[in-house]
């Protein structure tokens, strides 16, 4: 469609003669279908004033004039007659030389123009040229202009399929959550050749958890390791580095150990004191109590045992350091033959603590063994089991609160074979790797 802004739009000025100061007055002749043959039929049909065909005739001081073309307060009267003749006679379309092929009487040309799809208009959305003025087209132009070229008509986004101002594309674009961007590192199409591509809201992820070229710290950061390496690299430094990792990670657990039993005997003596305080108060319902639930219901140990091989030779028993679980005092024993079974046998025992008076007996637990496998350490030897109340009832000694400065030990016989747990994913530089868990759990 051509974009104009020249086009007439007043209707008057389409059909009517138009003086200087934009009055509209008489029908314009040249619209005419048959012009007028003599100067008996202009006197009777034009306008003594404007010159047109007299619009709505009427006689004024013995003059035919335009009922508009008479000024205000002279006397007149309409002439009918004229009026008639007038409205018979057959005019063009004024938009004719556009293209419309329409040809009628005076009296419906007004009608006509309403439903012409020459007549200029003004873009329904209120676009303007580069210049800025108003853009009018022809009616029939509307609809496509609206649908392919308006600059102010809504787009659908290819990404996202949200609606734009067409002019407001580009800018939609640098912020579209779908629109795809190149990997900000850069990294490639797994087996294809070119640059990966990720949705703009899916970058952060992609870094944090899949681009390859992304920069990354060790795993074992938090235990000492201060490397770091393309996310490509990672398996590669950690079979590299696995020795210096697990030297780093028993250090750590070793303090970590430490510092969560000193907290905890700190946290105890904070209750030890609030019971006092609050004498009248039961110690399960105080918020501080709680608070710590989750931590006085729990307990680890992370053991590495040395010298493992003459310990097997001389059937040697061996003890670990007392370790809490909550306020419980717990310690683990290694029965490197048990009974002459060439079995490792792993039991627990309950030993007497400090705070034994404000603990619930007898207890019961869940523990669970893991020997760490020392090569890949994911295909680790787990033994798990919960104490039941037929267990209560069998070894009452092993969970009633201690007399003496231990309880029996309870565990398994059998945890593993001696020959199987000197194959060198359990054994590595005379030493074995387990992991002690226990979780007290309520009565039954």
């Amino acid at each position: 469609a051509e974009l104009r802004t020249d086009y007439p739009v007043d209707r008057d000025t389409l059909l009517y003669v138009t003086r200087e100061d934009g009055s509209s007055k008489g029908w314009r002749v040249d619209l005419l279908v048959e012009k007028l043959s003599s100067k008996v039929e202009e006197k009777l049909l034009l306008c003594s004033s404007c010159s047109g065909l007299l619009r709505d005739a009427c006689l004024c001081n013995g003059a035919l004039r335009c009922q508009v073309c008479i000024p205000e307060g002279v006397a007149w009267q309409p002439v009918e007659m004229n009026r008639e003749i007038v409205n018979e006679k057959m005019i063009y379309c004024p938009l004719k030389r556009r293209g419309c092929d329409w040809s009628g009487t005076v009296g419906t040309a007004v009608h006509h123009l309403e439903d012409c799809v020459y007549l200029p208009e003004t873009c329904p959305l209120g676009c303007v040229s580069l210049e800025g003025e108003v853009v009018k087209m022809e009616r029939r132009h509307i609809a496509g202009h609206i649908r392919d070229s308006c600059p102010l008509r809504k787009v659908e986004c290819e990404f996202c399929e949200g609606e734009v101002k067409a002019t407001e594309m580009n800018l939609h674009l640098e912020d579209c959550d779908e629109f795809p961007l190149p990997c900000p590192n850069r990294c490639g199409r797994e087996g294809e050749e070119g640059l990966r591509e990720v949705k703009r809201k899916d970058i952060p992820v992609h870094l944090d958890e899949h681009c390859p070229l992304q920069k990354v710290q060790c795993v074992y950061w938090e235990h000492g390791c201060r490397e770091e390496m393309e996310r490509r690299q990672t398996d590669t430094h950690e079979r590299e580095f696995f020795h210096i990792h697990f030297k780093l990670s028993m250090t750590d657990i070793k303090q970590k150990q430490t510092d969560s039993t000193e907290q905890l005997n700190a946290y105890a003596n904070r209750i030890a004191i609030l019971e006092k305080q609050n004498s009248d108060k039961d110690l399960q319902n105080s918020s501080l109590t709680k608070a710590l639930l989750p931590h006085l219901r729990t307990g680890k140990l992370e053991w590495n045992v040395k010298e493992v091989k003459q310990k097997i030779e001389n059937k040697d028993i061996t003890y670990s350091d007392p370790f809490y679980v909550g306020l419980y005092k717990c310690q683990c024993i290694i029965y490197w033959d048990f009974e002459s079974t060439d079995n490792v046998g792993v039991f627990i025992r309950i030993m007497r603590g400090d705070f034994d008076e404000k603990l619930h007996w007898p207890i019961r637990y869940r523990r669970t063994l893991v020997l760490i496998n020392r090569v890949n350490n994911k295909d680790n030897f787990v033994n798990s089991r919960e104490l039941t109340n037929e267990d209560l009832e069998k070894y009452p000694n092993s969970f009633k609160r201690p007399t003496e400065h231990e309880n029996n030990g309870l565990g398994t016989r059998s945890l593993i074979s001696n020959t199987k747990l000197l194959e060198e994913k359990y054994y590595e530089q005379d030493s074995v790797a387990l992991h002690i868990s226990v979780e007290v759990l309520p009565s039954l």
